[in-house]
């Protein structure tokens, strides 16, 4: 496996896919395991101790974050060796409070060559439904500026004529 937590592990096999999603800075941060793997399909799991809100269920934001990490694992395990998936759109639905340990299921509803639709569907311990979230995530590299750029169009601003 690579040392770098944010390198791809693209050919590697699904248990290594699932030891680099789990030891990513931000999953580790959020609590997430990655349970099964497989291409298309992603399990999180998260105890969510230290997120609660008041009434004893995991923060929404957090439902939130831990569901964006699984839609960029998810993108990954489809698209092509070097490509990295970033979140463009994020829609999420709060059907129910997240009572801990919740288990998010992310799916790759359709895969083309730049873009990637994603739903992630989150259960609480009681396996109801408690957030349903749908994003397309961008692999053609625009969502990432080019080496010296300063704003969004990949252009430095210094022109010197």
């Amino acid at each position: 496996m690579a040392s770098d937590p944010h390198l791809i592990p693209y050919g590697a096999p699904w248990h290594e896919w699932a030891e680099w999603i789990t030891g990513m800075p931000i999953s580790a941060r959020l609590g997430l395991r990655c349970t099964e793997i497989s291409r298309g399909r992603v399990v999180l799991q998260t105890d969510g101790p230290g997120w609660l809100n008041p009434t004893g269920a995991v923060h929404g934001g957090v439902v939130i974050a831990c569901a964006d990490q699984g839609f960029g694992a998810v993108a990954a395990t489809v698209v092509g060796d070097g490509m990295v998936p970033a979140t463009a759109t994020f829609n999420s639905d709060f059907l129910r409070p997240a009572f801990p340990p919740i288990t998010l299921e992310a799916v790759v509803d359709r895969a083309g060559r730049t873009l990637v639709f994603v739903s992630v569907t989150t259960r609480d311990r009681a396996d109801k439904v408690c957030n349903i979230a749908r994003g397309t995530l961008v692999v053609d590299g625009s969502s990432r500026l080019t080496k010296g750029s300063n704003d969004f169009g990949g252009q430095s601003g210094n022109s010197e004529s």
